[in-house]
């Protein structure tokens, strides 16, 4: 037996085709001060806020593969790979979790992105 072989064929693999990501990645998330002068009071604000868009939250069970099947609600430490279809660049924002993911496109576009999803369990 080949161990190498056997090595990549244990992992289960999943492709998901033409899937469409509208979310926008927040690429800024700079602190703010400010004052507010009122008649009775003086005050000095400090905050964080996010300027950009909301990533989109995909769950795994809402997937399905290249051959219709439905992807399983948890796959022991997930790797999403994209490959993209359209102009529209489009990344996976934070770590995958076994449940779901983050992804986001780049670029502030109308156009909605369209990536293949390459989704491996490294499990």
């Amino acid at each position: 037996m080949n161990i190498t072989l056997d090595y990549l064929r244990g992992r289960r693999v999943w492709v998901v085709n033409n899937f469409s990501v509208y979310g926008e990645f927040s690429a800024v998330a700079p602190l703010l001060l400010w004052t507010e002068i009122g008649d009775t009071s003086k005050r000095i604000i400090f905050a964080r806020e996010i300027l950009g868009g909301l990533e989109q939250i995909v769950s795994f069970s809402n997937l399905y593969d290249i051959k219709g099947n439905q992807l399983p609600s948890s796959i022991s430490f997930p790797k999403v790979l994209l490959l993209q279809k359209n102009e529209v660049a489009c990344l996976v924002v934070g770590p995958e979790t076994n449940a779901n993911f983050k992804i986001a496109k780049l670029t502030q576009s109308q156009t909605v992105g369209i990536v293949d999803l390459v989704i491996i369990e490294n499990g």
